[in-house]
């Protein structure tokens, strides 16, 4: 990395998204997200469409990671890397919120305002991206799916979620997604909470995470043997954390 863009970055982290953002650089916001994502597919590439054309609905700039724009997403899968990456609103910062809904859509809305927008995608994803590469579904089918594809298809699998990625962001926004006006129901600020040090595992813990009553008052969920709410590719559930 250059000197003078690190100079840049350690003033601005994102400046290279707010640059891509105002120059309506599609492609660059597609490369950084994969940089998070770890690999090119239609979801990832939706999610970044969907969030461009949520922000340039709103206008001005995305977040500084203050909770000054917020983001709800409806889907824990590609989709939501895009929209993390490309607004700035992510899990650590307290700008994204989860809606366990399994839709690929976006609400988008700053603090100050008091409407958002809501992006979704239009019809049948696989519809969209069948028109321009209908080899990838089948292949996603044999190596995500059924987890019977062989090494040389899981590097086809990986070139062809490449090849759909850029092929969908050629195409205008308005060709995948529609947008209204909603008034979203958003969170308040992040509380600051005290830590606490859990008797048991002698491990720092939120004190907000910490067993309230009984005998086990101040333990943490884990060595309390609590149930503990937890996201993973299934949506929101509740498991013991043995």
């Amino acid at each position: 990395m250059e000197p003078q863009e690190m100079a840049q970055l350690k003033i601005n982290p994102r400046s290279g998204f707010d640059r891509a953002i105002r120059d309506r650089d599609v492609a660059a916001c597609l490369v950084k997200t994969a940089e998070i994502h770890g690999h090119y597919c239609p979801g990832s590439a939706f999610g970044v469409m969907a969030t461009l054309m949520g922000l340039e609905i709103l206008g001005g700039n995305t977040s500084e990671g203050m909770e000054d724009l917020m983001a709800i997403v409806e889907i824990n899968a590609c989709f939501a890397d895009g929209v993390q990456a490309v607004s700035g609103c992510t899990l650590g910062n307290n700008a994204l919120v989860f809606r366990d809904l399994g839709k690929m859509a976006v609400t988008l809305a700053r603090r100050d305002a008091q409407t958002g927008v809501r992006v979704k995608v239009r019809g049948q994803i696989r519809d969209h991206v069948d028109r321009l590469l209908p080899e990838f579904f089948p292949l996603m089918e044999k190596v995500i799916m059924a987890r019977q594809g062989t090494l040389e298809d899981e590097k086809s699998f990986r070139e062809k979620g490449r090849q759909a990625a850029f092929a969908l962001i050629a195409h205008p926004f308005d060709t995948y997604f529609e947008s209204q006006t909603v008034q979203p129901v958003l969170p308040p600020y992040a509380p600051i909470v005290q830590s606490l040090v859990c008797p048991g595992c002698a491990e720092t813990v939120l004190g907000t995470k910490t067993v309230r009553e009984d005998e086990k008052k101040g333990f943490c969920r884990a060595c309390a043997g609590t149930k503990i709410p937890a996201v993973d590719g299934r949506g929101i559930g509740r498991e013991l954390l043995k």
